[in-house]
């Protein structure tokens, strides 16, 4: 009977520590958090419209901010991270959006679904699958905007991702530039975890799996980094040396897949620099702008330069 009882204790703890390994922990990583906007344009000094879409896939509305520049040459559609909004403060968007408005650049900027003060569509984080829609249907608004004239499509992290997949569903862009993008699903979801617990990173690999196979994030042929292997547009991508989450390798890999690819590594940053240590396990994710404005509105304002200048 006890050894009955051992036996039914073991499986019964098994069958707990799986739920949460394949059912638990991927739930609750693509569940999506509404980030409450607290600030906007203004407080950069910048005039703004506000302005609302509806993506073609969902019955759902998408919040955003239109931010003209006085004589602009080019047009930027900007798409933040996951767990994010417009106003990302990981990556200092707010201050972006006015550096890009300062060189002639007018941006467009949206919440993503499930995030900030747009709508739910009820999957949570995509990874890009889902949230391209978002983007293309952005895009589509801002030509409204630009006219003729040159417009980009920019992402950061999951923002990158999402991007990458609306690019090759064949967004009407220019030029894309991604800076550190989510370009490997399982890599970038076990690192997550990391990020987000400071857990050995193994331990989240059963999760990324399960959220591929049951959850919806793509993988194989579906996932960024192999669409974005196939891309026929200018691609400036933007890559953390140090970043920990979405990993300069996948960076790399992608630059020598694709010669469409320009490859900028901002000097790398300290990570014990006080002004990381509210990050976290983040890191130096998505800090290029934050530390080396110039730098990096540099890269891509001569990046769009070369874009639109005849071969």
């Amino acid at each position: 009977m006890t050894r009955r009882f051992a036996s039914i204790t073991l499986a019964a703890i098994a069958t707990v520590i799986a739920g949460i390994l394949f059912v638990v922990i991927p739930s609750q990583a693509i569940k999506a958090i509404h980030v409450p906007l607290t600030t906007s344009p203004t407080d950069v000094g910048l005039a703004y419209e506000n302005f609302t879409l509806t993506p073609t896939d969902a019955d759902l509305t998408l919040k955003g901010w239109w931010m003209a520049a006085d004589d602009p040459v080019a047009t930027m559609v900007f798409i933040h991270g996951g767990g994010s909004n417009r106003h990302s403060t990981y990556f200092e968007s707010l201050a972006f959006y006015r550096a890009m408005v300062d060189v002639g650049v007018s941006v467009a900027a949206i919440d993503l679904r499930n995030h900030g003060m747009s709508g739910d569509d009820g999957n949570g984080l995509q990874f890009g699958r889902t949230e391209m829609h978002d983007a293309l249907a952005t895009i589509d608004w801002a030509r409204t905007k630009a006219g003729d004239g040159p417009l980009f499509l920019m992402g950061i992290s999951m923002g990158g991702a999402t991007s990458i997949h609306a690019a090759h569903a064949g967004a009407k862009v220019d030029g894309v530039i991604l800076l550190d993008p989510l370009l490997d699903t399982r890599d970038t979801f076990m690192r997550g975890g990391v990020a987000q617990t400071g857990l050995p990173a193994a331990l989240f690999a059963p999760a990324a799996w399960s959220a591929m196979q049951f959850f919806g994030l793509p993988s194989g042929a579906d996932e960024a980094l192999a669409k974005a292997k196939t891309l026929d547009v200018p691609i400036l991508l933007i890559q953390d040396p140090d970043d920990p989450v979405t990993r300069r390798p996948f960076a790399e890999d992608l630059a020598r897949h694709n010669p469409q690819v320009t490859l900028w590594l901002p000097p790398p940053i300290d990570p014990q620099h006080p002004d990381l240590a509210w990050k976290g396990y983040w890191g130096s994710h998505v800090s290029a702008f934050i530390f080396y404005p110039e730098q990096t509105t540099t890269q891509i304002t001569q990046f769009m330069e070369a874009a639109q200048s005849p071969l």
